[in-house]
């Protein structure tokens, strides 16, 4: 069993894009009540956090909620990124190996060195949204410059993330939805082997998932930018799995906690 001190290893949840720590509360209570400590991050700019999304020019910047919360941390955690939120783990990892025991990526980009989420993406996935207009992209520096941030289209979003997830949890999560600082889709990340490889690292597959489908995303992330020490599959899940199978989601993470 993985303790720290005398207790149960801290479990730190990072959301993904456009949503916040709110996403975790159902996974969050579960493993709260199987006695563990647990930390749902909001990252700058999103959730209860105010700080206005255009002027978040970096991944730094933008996990420093994350850093900061690991940084007063006296024992290793287990970080779990969900879909964005793994580039704002990875960057964690990098910067702060000695804090980070394992680290669970979750239906989540798993950027390789000197890549960006972006780079991971099949090349229409982003483009794609876009043109369907399930996506929006706000130029705040002018149409001249690179994007500032991404926002979702309510009434188009549901189909790609929460295919599978309860009428009313959807309804929830899309009442809560918000633009996403641009950034964390193109800034490349420096991941050594020295620091961010030298975490194991799991991946959880959704396998309903329309947005990073398994086929065409997360398991070719996988094979390229292995490896990983154990692969979960977890089925009639969407992209949203805290909401579509937080039950199965949480026995995973307990699983992974005692490995």
């Amino acid at each position: 069993m993985d303790y720290e001190g005398e207790g149960k290893p801290e479990i730190v949840l990072v959301h993904g894009a456009n949503v916040g720590s709110w996403c975790w509360f159902k996974v969050r209570a579960a493993l709260e009540d199987k006695g563990y400590k647990v930390t749902a991050v909001d990252l700058l700019g999103m959730g209860r956090d105010g700080t206005p999304v255009d002027q978040i020019t970096s991944v730094a910047t933008f996990a420093k909620p994350l850093i900061d919360h690991l940084a007063s941390t006296s024992n290793k955690v287990i970080l779990v990124g969900h879909s964005l939120g793994g580039v704002s783990i990875s960057f964690a990892m990098e910067l702060l190996p000695e804090k980070v025991s394992k680290a669970v990526f979750v239906t989540a980009c798993m950027p390789g060195n000197n890549q960006s989420a972006s780079d991971t993406f099949p090349p229409d996935l982003f483009s794609g949204m876009v043109a369907k207009g399930v996506s929006t992209l706000k130029y705040a520096n002018g149409p001249s410059s690179l994007p500032t941030s991404f926002d979702v289209n309510i009434s188009a979003v549901a189909e790609y993330i929460f295919n599978e997830s309860p009428k009313e949890l959807t309804g929830l999560g899309l009442s809560l939805m918000r633009p996403n600082p641009f950034v964390p889709m193109v800034e490349p990340l420096t991941l050594t082997k020295e620091k961010y490889g030298s975490i194991r690292r799991f991946y959880i597959v959704a396998q309903e998932d329309r947005l990073f489908t398994p086929d065409a995303y997360q398991k070719p992330v996988i094979e390229k930018n292995g490896p990983v020490e154990q692969v979960f599959y977890v089925e009639g899940s969407d992209h949203c799995i805290f909401f579509s199978k937080p039950k199965e989601l949480t026995e995973l993470l307990i699983r992974i906690a005692a490995l």
